[in-house]
């Protein structure tokens, strides 16, 4: 059995990633890492190996590519690992907002972007 090479922190954020082909798609990120992620596979036809760019908690696009799918599941690799930091800035950000324009639980919005080429 593999092993990470990094351990995978328990969180929610959201995000929304582009495969290239279609309009981008809003999902829930869960235990992110530096090298990767996983999300709800939903209802989009996805293939190991594809690659797609993924925004994290407003942050991106980062490249990547997906490493398996299960029934529920993606669970992607990042091509350049994120830092540290990046991963502790996001693991502060999955605090839902509480404040008087939020509801408890919402996430904020990411931003409206284009996808970038792939080549």
């Amino acid at each position: 059995m593999r092993t990470r090479k990094t351990p995978r922190k328990s969180i929610n954020v959201a995000g929304r990633y582009f495969t290239g082909l279609g309009d981008p798609v809003d999902v829930t990120l869960s235990d992110l890492s530096e090298g990767g992620c996983r999300f709800p596979v939903g209802s989009h036809k996805l293939t190991v190996g594809a690659p797609l760019q993924i925004y994290v908690a407003g942050s991106g696009p980062h490249r990547a590519a997906i490493r398996w799918i299960d029934d529920d599941n993606v669970g992607v690799t990042f091509a350049t690992p994120l830092t540290p930091e990046q991963v502790e800035k996001f693991k502060a950000s999955h605090v839902p907002d509480t404040s008087a324009d939020a509801t408890p639980g919402e996430f904020e919005i990411v931003p409206d972007a284009l996808p970038q080429r792939f080549c």
